[in-house]
């Protein structure tokens, strides 16, 4: 009897978690790929060909994941034969902020649309859509836009390559020595992790005799590489004793603590 009473508390049971897992596999559903695609690539409105833009896609190229965010303008012209207003502005992703004028254009007047990039936690490959809605419909978009690039993962290429920083500009090294008796060069490669180009001199009264400093190219891009390049003639110098002096570098929003380079004169094991 007990044995029955068993088998019969564990069909009920089965039936029940039957019962139970029926309604959840019918709320389980495969998303068609053509509605994939029509989010992805909706149908632009009608009269969508009246906004003409320069380029309706933007290539951001590398961009550093430390960086500021930048911002991308989009310019387009109103071709059609009534005015065009922007009514709003949608992107695929949070990261990628837009920004429009509200007031009419009017018939061949020139609009712009902004996009503002934060890379910040967005590191790899990217793509985003910009979907531009105006009066033409409220469901359909007029222009589709898009902005791609790649964004470098923080520290991805500065932390060993160039390990000393100040500010946004990367070092390979901070110190350099010379002989002491031959004129030589040294050159520093430096990176600007920067979003914005940064202009970087030697603050010339503090230079010693027989020191020499400028970077190459004066001007860094963003995200781009230079040479710091340290010229000694021995020619100017007022002693020939050791010396170790420092440069101050100018063109860099740190105290001047954080942005001094160090050059030792004379052999290092002198050095007190």
């Amino acid at each position: 009897m007990m044995r029955g009473l068993i088998i019969t508390l564990l069909c009920i049971v089965a039936g029940c978690a039957t019962w139970i897992a029926q309604p959840l596999r019918a709320q389980i559903r495969t998303v068609p790929r053509s509605l994939l695609d029509s989010l992805d690539n909706p149908v632009t409105a009608a009269g969508s060909e009246a906004m003409r833009f320069e380029r309706q896609c933007i290539d951001a190229g590398r961009i550093l994941e430390e960086e500021t965010p930048r911002s991308f303008t989009f310019r387009w012209q109103n071709r059609g034969e009534r005015t065009l207003t922007v009514t709003r502005v949608q992107t695929t992703c949070g990261c990628a902020r837009p920004a429009f004028g509200k007031s009419p254009v009017a018939v061949n007047a020139w609009g712009e649309i902004s996009v503002t990039y934060n890379p910040k936690g967005h590191s790899g490959v990217f793509h985003r859509k910009i979907f531009v809605y105006t009066q033409l419909s409220n469901t359909q978009p007029t222009a589709v836009l898009e902005l791609k690039g790649e964004v470098i993962p923080a520290g991805a290429a500065t932390a060993g390559a160039y390990p000393f920083a100040m500010g946004n500009l990367r070092l390979k090294r901070q110190c350099i020595r010379f002989d002491g008796t031959c004129a030589r060069t040294e050159r520093i490669e430096c990176l600007n992790s920067s979003g914005l180009p940064v202009r970087i001199t030697a603050n010339r009264q503090l230079l010693p005799p027989g020191i020499e400093v400028a970077c190459e190219p004066e001007e860094i891009a963003p995200g781009a590489t230079a040479d710091i390049v340290v010229r000694f003639d021995p020619a100017g110098r007022r002693t020939t004793s050791h010396s170790r002096c420092a440069v101050l570098l100018e063109g860099i929003a740190v105290p001047p603590g954080q942005r001094t380079l160090y050059i030792g004169i004379g052999h290092a094991d002198n050095e007190k």
